[in-house]
């Protein structure tokens, strides 16, 4: 059995929310909590963060899952996860191409595959992927960021997105696989929630309670440190 829960916020300070995610198709709407349970595996779980500022990021962002969702949404196959990404890169960088508005818009995208218990994790950009098991978080995601000597802070800056550069550019997505644990936790999320809240707040948080209540508290905590950004988190459990 799989329990799902997503939520995602504008925060505090940005005036929309650019980010979007998508449950097996579902989209979670501003400050709600989208739930899912499903018994044998079957999930695809998304996560988009928008670039280009105002309405363009969200444009960017909705177009990356519409894309994945019309791709791989029905196949549940590792193969068709490469090509699905980069048939949704070409899809953003032919929309920015058709209205100058809209140019230099992107996205970057975390998401997840489950098909029995196998999950195969995916990513562009710096949005994350993460493991919770037996009291142990690891990031599973790449971050696809410029590097930064030892000490410095890093910009938002990202080496990889998904459209989001003047010319077209093909992706390289990071993928990999693992056999998920009864007890095992997978949190997908936008850098809304990583640059406020360290691994180890995080890990607290999942160590215990529903999917539901993880994602909430998550929210609830970034909410309380000021939310900069826009939020998005994803948690699902094995049971």
């Amino acid at each position: 059995m799989y329990d799902i829960a997503a939520t995602t916020s504008v925060g505090l300070v940005r005036e929309g929310n650019e980010d979007c995610v998508s449950i097996n198709g579902r989209r979670a709407l501003e400050g709600d909590v989208l739930r899912d349970s499903v018994e044998t595996g079957g999930v695809v779980a998304l996560v988009a963060d928008g670039m280009g500022g105002h309405a363009r990021g969200e444009i960017a962002s909705n177009t990356v899952l519409h894309k994945l969702e019309q791709s791989i949404g029905s196949t549940l196959e590792p193969h068709d996860i490469f090509p699905a990404i980069r048939t949704a890169n070409r899809a953003v960088y032919d929309l920015a191409s058709s209205n100058p508005e809209y140019r230099g818009m992107g996205a970057t995208l975390v998401g997840v595959l489950i098909n029995k218990s196998n999950c195969t994790y995916f990513n562009v950009g710096d949005s994350r992927a993460y493991r919770w098991r037996k009291g142990v978080l690891q990031q599973l995601s790449t971050d696809h960021v410029p590097a930064f000597p030892p000490g410095h802070a890093r910009s938002h800056a990202v080496s990889q997105s998904l459209g989001g550069a003047p010319y077209f550019r093909e992706v390289i997505p990071a993928v990999g696989s693992f056999e998920l644990h009864i007890g095992d936790r997978v949190m997908l999320c936008s850098d809304g929630l990583t640059d406020v809240l360290d691994e180890s707040e995080i890990g607290t948080v999942l160590s215990s309670g529903s999917p539901e209540r993880c994602v909430t508290q998550l929210l609830d905590q970034v909410l309380s440190e000021g939310a900069p950004d826009n939020v998005t988190i994803v948690v699902i459990a094995r049971s």
